[in-house]
């Protein structure tokens, strides 16, 4: 599977996760005028996953850009 791709999955799944605890809690709210505690339990699990794929993505596309440039810089000390 192409990096590009396993990137696309990750991000709409967690857009997807995301967009569907919004639709749950603004229906759930229009039909009883509050949101039940079940629905509040599926909004916190679907904000953990969000944050879990954005994070984990940030933190390593950091570090891997991380340990290239020190490649790179001992590389060219290595050619000097």
């Amino acid at each position: 599977m192409k990096q590009n791709t396993k990137d696309w999955l990750q991000y709409g799944s967690a857009l997807a996760m995301l967009v569907s605890a919004i639709v749950l809690a603004v229906i759930n709210f229009l039909l009883e005028h509050l949101i039940h505690s079940s629905v509040l339990v599926y909004v916190s699990e679907a904000l953990a996953f969000v944050a879990a794929v954005y994070g984990i993505a940030t933190y390593t596309n950091h570090k891997i850009r991380e340990l290239g440039d020190r490649l790179r810089d001992e590389l060219s000390r290595g050619n000097q």
